[in-house]
């Protein structure tokens, strides 16, 4: 199947991400659902009207409406002591996500459709909107809000216990940094053609007009206007990248005597999307980056926590193994991208680690570990890889460390795991 995400995809997909995004669903349901017994009023048999009188909706309604303001205060509250917490404690770079955590955007969206609902339903009610059909099915769905609060407050009290602790936020980053790496497994070019060799002489170089993070590449536009001047277009950088005015992104590879013109110059800019941040998607080293300065922070002279640095190594290891090494199909035969080298996932893991851990041993001994293990994994390259930082991380240890018995243990286990002579 020849498919490839959009830019305009990308681009929904990081709105339904958003707390705002999921609060306005409710929102929406909550206000068509408090409308809906005003328009149910007329197939109301009569003898079921009267059942609920209007004091008991209101009562139900204005108790709602005082409660669950509160509790989206205090939620919101909540979660911003949480996402300082994480950046303090963890990295900034994790709270982002944080912030896209389902379970936190439900409970607070929750709360705040409830609240719309209320207020609608009372409105609705002092304006006389209502009769007795329409009071009796406003009765019902309140009945059901109330379940559905009962039920997201004892979920969100559990999730409390954890929200904006190191462990909760270092899980919550690997969610995210696993998919990114699946699916590069899946498709390391995004269906491209892979970069074989040199670039080929006489290419148009393009630049961006704009200064930061390369967050999105949309392939199938860059394809399209590959087809449109019968050309190829080559990569230049992948995503994760920092580009500025100078720094090529791309190349063309025109048909003699042809040329580029600001519509299309301006189409190729479209397809790469710049931002002060990074993003997930497409960029399977940057969950790698950010749970090592999580390590790091944690390895720091003012927090000094070892044990969190080891449970991140074993993070790092499960994201790299993440993913079916292969080939993939190849639907966009104009345009032409470079593959991550296999030294760059090992740099973004494991080099801060090992430095900033060198003087623990404990540290260098669960960093030889985790390199056995990556070295038995069937990725090109993790073997080679693999033995060049365990030759690394074993020559900082020589040189922080002051007890020759740990030296030797770290040596004893680089070479159990083969990874030195």
């Amino acid at each position: 199947m020849k498919f490839e995400m959009s830019k305009r995809l990308w681009m929904a997909l990081q709105a339904m991400r958003q707390v705002w995004f999921i609060a306005t669903l409710y929102c929406i349901a909550a206000v068509l659902t408090a409308l809906l017994g005003i328009m149910a009023d007329p197939v109301i048999p009569e003898d079921l009207q009267d059942i609920i009188g209007r004091s008991a909706v209101d009562s139900l309604l204005t108790i709602i409406a005082s409660s669950m303001l509160s509790v989206l205060v205090f939620s919101l509250n909540t979660l911003v002591q949480a996402s300082t917490a994480a950046a303090s404690n963890a990295t900034p770079r994790a709270v982002g996500t944080i912030l896209q955590d389902r379970t936190a955007q439900s409970a607070l969206s929750t709360f705040l459709g409830a609240f719309i609902f209320s207020l609608v339903g009372l409105i609705a009610l002092n304006t006389s909107l209502y009769g007795g059909g329409g009071r009796l099915v406003l009765f019902v769905v309140t009945i059901g809000v109330i379940v559905l609060i009962v039920v997201t407050l004892l979920r969100w009290i559990n999730y409390l216990g954890h929200l904006g602790q190191v462990t909760k936020t270092i899980t919550q980053v690997e969610s995210a940094a696993s998919p990114s790496m699946e699916a590069y497994r899946a498709a390391p070019c995004l269906h491209a053609r892979t970069q074989q060799g040199s670039l080929p002489d006489g290419l148009v170089m393009i630049e961006h007009d704009e200064i930061g993070y390369l967050r999105f590449i949309d392939v199938p536009a860059l394809n399209d206007i590959a087809e449109e001047l019968d050309a190829d277009i080559y990569v230049l950088e992948r995503t994760g990248t920092f580009v500025t005015p100078g720094r090529h992104i791309a190349g063309l590879a025109l048909q003699s005597g042809a040329k580029v013109d600001e519509e299309t110059l301006n189409a190729v800019h479209e397809a790469f999307t710049i931002g002060a941040a990074r993003s997930y998607d497409q960029d399977p080293l940057y969950g790698l980056t950010v749970l090592s300065q999580i390590a790091m922070r944690a390895l720091s002279p003012g927090i000094n926590d070892p044990g969190t640095a080891i449970d991140v190594i074993g993070n790092l290891v499960r994201i790299m193994a993440a993913g079916t090494p292969g080939e993939a199909e190849v639907h966009y035969e104009r345009v032409v991208m470079p593959r991550i080298e296999t030294d760059d996932f090992f740099d973004a893991a494991f080099t801060g680690i090992s430095r900033d851990g060198a003087d623990k041993v404990e540290v260098g001994l669960r960093l030889q570990h985790a390199f056995e293990s990556l070295s038995l994994l069937p990725f090109p390259g993790y073997g080679e890889s693999a033995r060049i930082y365990s030759a690394q991380a074993l020559e900082r240890a020589r040189a922080m460390l002051d007890f020759e018995n740990d030296i030797k243990r770290l040596e004893a286990m680089a070479r159990k795991g083969r990874l030195t002579d």
